[in-house]
């Protein structure tokens, strides 16, 4: 019984954290940064089925250079 609790509850994190964090949200913050940088011209629809995983790691690097960001600027007010 106990290890199909455990089952269920690691399938259920694995989908939370593939699926919603990884697919969803890290794909639309690197597209939406992509966009900006480029001014509109990539990703194209078509480029998004292409070159998903970069798209997700661009996510993440926004993410990140956003938090070093915030840290640097909370540093420099005190």
């Amino acid at each position: 019984m106990r290890e199909a609790i455990e089952d269920v509850v690691g399938a259920t994190a694995k989908f939370i954290f593939k699926v919603i964090i990884w697919d969803l949200v890290l794909f639309q913050v690197g597209r939406a940064v992509m966009l900006a940088v480029t001014l509109g011209r990539y990703p194209t629809r078509k480029d998004c089925a292409q070159s998903q995983g970069r798209i997700q790691w661009v996510g993440i690097a926004a993410l990140v250079v956003a938090w070093l960001a915030i840290a640097a600027f909370n540093n420099l007010r005190h």
